[in-house]
């Protein structure tokens, strides 16, 4: 004989009878007029829309029509990846990689000072290769850019980038 389990049906929660289910007791402080889980969580969707800025500076070479030099939103700034262009010419530079991780890196520090932002106040860095045998020469440019404390980074190698270049560098900084 076949063993049987009873599976209970799926329940609807209308908006009132959610707030009335138990939940476990939480150690943190909750302010009487909190709203309850779920419309705080509605709220936060909602407001992000609304605050998210497009960021553009001329310091840095233009995005393509499709993305912005970076996003800012609630107190962080999401940059776009750098190339080591010269933001007047629009031309990539030439020489070793290293010329054009410095640039792409001076790019990012133009974009996010337009934000109100500096390298100082990196959180995160990624750092896209063509080729790993590169590693150690972008690492001799990019010590110079950081304060004491470096920010988090990933070092990812591609197949290839934009333009043709070898060297594209993002990150996230906060305000």
């Amino acid at each position: 004989m076949p063993l049987r389990l009873r599976i209970p049906k799926p329940r609807t929660l209308l908006r009132h009878q959610f707030s009335k289910i138990p939940r476990p007791h939480l150690a943190l402080p909750i302010t009487i007029n909190q709203p309850p889980f779920y419309q705080s969580r509605l709220l936060s969707t909602t407001k992000m829309s609304s605050q998210k800025i497009a960021i553009r500076t001329d310091k840095a070479p233009p995005p393509f029509p499709v993305y912005n030099q970076a996003i800012v939103h609630d107190k962080t700034v999401y940059v776009s990846g750098q190339l080591g262009m010269d933001p007047e010419s629009k031309q990539m530079l030439e020489g070793p990689i290293s010329v054009r991780a410095k640039k792409a890196l001076e790019n990012l520090s133009a974009v996010l000072e337009a934000a109100g932002s500096n390298m100082n106040q990196v959180l995160k860095v990624v750092v896209f290769l063509v080729d790993m045998k590169d590693f150690a020469e972008v690492n001799s440019v990019y010590e110079d850019f950081f304060g004491d404390v470096k920010p988090a980074r990933s070092c990812i190698a591609v197949h290839q980038l934009p333009l043709g270049t070898d060297v594209e560098i993002e990150c996230i900084a906060h305000l």
